[in-house]
């Protein structure tokens, strides 16, 4: 899963500079609101500084800082993706320094568009002030972000992503339940019926085949065995006990499906991986394709006891 994702006491204010904000006094942060923008921006400079690539040290990080500054929105800039293969060569393995202050602009301009599209898609725009994640990030970039300890940073990323996982899973789950014709079940997962199958049902403990499509609240793909399949070059669909091999709305909602019907159902994060994976809901396409007793389909596990 991805997702996003899957990204504090005093500050440092910048004024403006030709290449990018300079410091000039550290003062207090006032709301929770300015202390999240610091710690979002200092979190996405590590995607940057964070890399394997020693080429990114050669690149000048006040001129990353600039254009992340200049490209926080929907717009992606042009051009920039050719600018960044001209630096590193088509296989990232090169550094032209003909484009060196060009792509570093460059990779801060698609870093604040990406940062941007994202908090936008999730919802978070109103909790997040825009100049503190300048702030953050370019902190981020020279490693002077240390003011927070990362622990702290960590949790302040999980509880911002929570309460946006918990907001967005709501709005699924509202717009679920006014479905024609869905099942909504009293731990509120709601089933709908795509293609009834003609076959039986499994119990809580059997061992099912299946093919599925996982996505997010927001409609994101997050993992399919049609992809995994491809991928590995198998034919076989996923085999899986529900008896303990699936999240807990598995183990409740497959048992209402029949033998060759295909279903869409919508999971809240109480059911699904809870606190593990920061309360997000989920939806499932699956196609249950067949069905036998616990063991028969999935064999357990050999304790080698290493």
């Amino acid at each position: 899963m991805k997702k996003l994702i899957y990204i504090i006491l005093p500050f440092v204010l910048f004024a403006c500079s030709e290449s990018a904000e300079k410091v000039e006094e550290t003062i207090e942060f006032k709301t929770a609101k300015e202390r999240l923008s610091y710690v979002l921006g200092a979190m996405n400079a590590k995607s940057i500084i964070g890399t394997q690539d020693p080429n990114i040290k050669r690149l000048d990080m006040e001129e990353i800082a600039l254009g992340f500054n200049e490209n926080l929105s929907l717009k992606r800039p042009e051009g920039c993706d050719v600018t960044l293969s001209k630096l590193f060569g088509p296989n990232m393995q090169d550094f032209d320094t003909a484009y060196a202050k060009s792509g570093a602009h460059c990779m801060g301009r698609l870093t604040g568009y990406a940062f941007f599209k994202d908090i936008k898609k999730m919802g978070g725009m109103d909790q997040i002030d825009l100049k503190m994640a300048k702030i953050g990030f370019r902190h981020g970039l020279l490693k002077k972000d240390n003011i927070i300890s990362e622990k702290e940073k960590q949790n302040i990323i999980q509880d911002f992503l929570k309460k946006l996982n918990e907001l967005n899973g709501k709005k699924m789950m509202d717009a679920a339940k006014r479905i024609s014709g869905a099942q909504v079940f009293e731990n509120g997962i709601v089933l709908q019926v795509l293609s009834e199958g003609k076959g039986g049902s499994p119990s809580p403990t059997d061992d099912v085949i299946v093919e599925y499509i996982l996505t997010s609240a927001l409609g994101d793909t997050i993992q399919s065995s049609y992809d995994m399949k491809k991928k590995s070059g198998s034919t076989e669909p996923v085999a899986l006990s529900l008896n303990g091999g699936v999240i807990p709305g598995w183990t409740y909602v497959v048992p209402k499906m029949k033998k060759g019907g295909k279903y869409r159902v919508y999971i809240p994060w109480q059911e699904a991986y809870g606190e593990q994976m920061g309360r997000e809901s989920l939806c499932f396409m699956i196609e249950l394709v067949d069905y036998g007793k616990g063991g028969s389909l999935v064999k357990p596990k050999v304790n080698t006891g290493m």
